[in-house]
């Protein structure tokens, strides 16, 4: 049976973060709090908050840094493809969080097409209240399944790979057909090109050879397919 399952970044406002996840008109059977290392008060209040959800969720502390957006969008990932994976559904409540671990949610809600949701402040009859919204996504540029394939190989190779060459030779096997290499070095500097321009790759010149690296976001992507 599938379940419904919240990522939540905690603050030590453990009152507001216990009322967003509430307010959202969901069941849930699982929370995963996210604290930082270092964040002696987060961690209070996420023992508090685990003491009073215990009795009726399953909730599991992990540990991200708050100071950099990909290293938390990567442990979210973990945590969102795993999940997936097992065919429940995830809701990610970023009312706890930083702006630099927001940033994170939120990209790693578009990759993976996760609910996203936010406690907002509005005026009724005067007064300031709290409410839970859900702030709806804008797709991803649909990537190829050729660029998907080539992302997946960078990975695999450590995030890096040293020429244009060794990649057509991963992707493809080595060919002594002049005009097949050929024809294979042109698709793979389109693709390229493509995921250069989309922030996913660099390509650095070494001497002969072009070395082509996975960006922060591309680590991401890979992750999210693999």
């Amino acid at each position: 049976m599938s379940k419904v399952v919240y990522i939540m970044p905690v603050n030590p406002e453990k009152e507001i973060l216990l009322e967003s996840i509430k307010k959202i008109d969901h069941p849930i059977q699982k929370v995963y709090l996210l604290l930082g290392k270092d964040d002696n008060e987060s961690q209070k209040a996420a023992e508090e908050i685990e003491k009073t959800l215990n009795v009726l969720i399953e909730v599991e502390k992990t540990y991200i840094d708050e100071n950099d957006v990909y290293s938390a969008v990567l442990e979210i990932l973990k945590i969102v493809k795993r999940e997936i994976s097992e065919g429940n559904e995830v809701i990610v409540n970023a009312t706890g969080s930083t702006k630099t671990v927001c940033i994170a949610c939120y990209i790693a809600s578009q990759l993976s097409r996760s609910k996203f949701y936010m406690m907002m402040q509005k005026v009724e009859n005067g007064k300031v209240v709290n409410e839970i919204v859900e702030l709806l996504i804008p797709p991803l540029k649909k990537i190829g399944e050729d660029k998907v394939t080539i992302i997946k190989i960078i990975s695999e190779e450590g995030g890096e790979v040293e020429s244009i060459n060794k990649l057509i030779e991963l992707l493809e096997g080595k060919t002594k057909d002049q005009k097949e290499y050929m024809a294979q070095r042109a698709r793979m500097s389109y693709h390229l090109k493509g995921l250069e321009e989309d922030g996913l790759v660099v390509m650095q010149r070494e001497g002969k050879n072009v070395k082509i690296k996975l960006t922060e976001l591309g680590k991401a992507y890979a992750l999210m397919y693999q």
